[in-house]
């Protein structure tokens, strides 16, 4: 990441961390790190389809800190089922990352971990009740939505889907 001169994030102890995703737009130039900034820069070159809809970024970044907040103490299950897809080679490097901000070990068998996801979860979904439609913008798609993707197995889906009366 430093060859491409992607820019840091800076951990709470104050060293570099380069994440990914990585945009590097060739129409302008631009080389943009993590998935709020990337999603926030292509809002304003290619904004055909928003995804903050009536000017809703700041409000999306509060919901993306909020969510953060919510499931940090699950993170350990998202992380272990991470390295499970990655190539070996993948695995290692974002083990050796992200075991410096969440130790090890990483439980595959994280069964409480489901509980403390479960917990995070009910938030959102009191949330959602709070709309007009399926989305959190009511009827429109939004990056708020998006930031609910999880890496997870369809055994795994099936279970999520079933809290709260699969809402």
């Amino acid at each position: 990441m430093k060859a491409i001169s992607a820019k840091p994030k800076k951990r709470s102890d104050g060293t570099d961390v380069y994440s990914v995703p990585v945009l590097s737009d060739p129409n302008t130039g631009a080389l943009i790190t993590d998935s709020l900034e990337i999603a926030s820069y292509l809002e304003k070159p290619y904004s055909e389809k928003a995804i903050f809809p009536n000017n809703s970024e700041s409000l999306t970044r509060e919901f993306d800190s909020a969510h953060f907040r919510l499931i940090i103490p699950a993170v350990k299950s998202i992380f272990a089922r991470s390295t499970e897809i990655l190539s070996p080679a993948s695995a290692k490097l974002f083990i050796g990352v992200r075991s410096i901000d969440v130790p090890l070990p990483w439980d595959a068998t994280y069964s409480e971990d489901w509980a403390l996801l479960e917990k995070g979860y009910n938030p959102a979904h009191e949330w959602y009740q709070k709309t007009d439609g399926k989305w959190f913008m009511g009827d429109t798609c939004s990056y708020a939505d998006i930031i609910f993707k999880l890496v997870l197995k369809e055994n795994e889906w099936v279970r999520i889907s079933s809290w709260n009366g699969g809402k």
